[in-house]
């Protein structure tokens, strides 16, 4: 009998894969690839920075030369500012001192020991009380007061001030005006009587600028 191992015919090897050639290749060309763009990436990571960090450091100091000129004038502007406030404070102090003096120019107050404004009151033709005969006196006066305002007071209540020292003069004898003490009597107790009329007026002194007895 024959042997079925011997007889049957030897087996044959599987063909190989149509796509084994192409891996080699294919494998080849990832290698390249990774190589090229693993290059590149190194290549950009390397210059990268070196060109980046001057232009970084340019406008760092770029920006900090602007920030120093541009605080540099701040200090002159500040000072000529306090300057400036100085200047005007001193305007303000003169032109109140000036201000101060004109005021002081136009104040209506007469300096000291000078004489005040003045008032002249017209003549008082007076009957006098005498019994035996007719006598008549003929009298001027003049009011010096302190300032201008009083002045203005007194002009205000002259007829007042006319009645009350016709009244006192009416009652007046010729031997009561007769003499510097009867005149002195008679001009104090005007005094009196006019600073009691005008209280607001500021009375500094009564003159008898004119005494004739007819």
């Amino acid at each position: 009998m024959s042997d079925p191992k011997k007889d049957a015919p030897a087996a044959t090897p599987p063909p190989p894969p149509k796509n084994s050639k192409l891996m080699p290749v294919l494998v080849g060309v990832n290698s390249l690839l990774l190589v090229g763009v693993l290059g590149f990436m190194g290549y950009s990571m390397m210059h990268k920075p070196a060109v980046a960090a001057p232009e970084g450091e340019d406008a760092a100091a770029e920006e900090a030369k602007a920030e120093g000129e541009k605080a540099e004038p701040k200090k002159p502007e500040k000072k000529a500012e306090g300057e400036k406030k100085a200047e005007k404070h001193g305007e303000g102090k003169n032109e109140g001192e000036g201000e101060k003096k004109e005021g002081e120019g136009k104040s209506s107050e007469p300096m000291a020991g000078g004489p005040g404004p003045m008032v002249r009151l017209a003549d008082f033709v007076i009957h006098l009380r005498n019994p035996e005969l007719d006598r008549y006196a003929r009298m001027s006066f003049d009011v010096e007061v302190i300032a201008d305002s009083d002045k203005e007071r007194l002009n205000a209540n002259i007829p007042r001030v006319r009645d009350a020292f016709i009244s006192y003069l009416s009652d007046r004898t010729l031997e009561e005006l007769r003499g510097s003490e009867g005149l002195g009597r008679t001009k104090d107790a005007l005094q009196q009587r006019l600073r009691e009329l005008v209280p607001e007026a500021r009375i500094r002194a009564l003159y008898i600028s004119d005494f004739v007895v007819q």
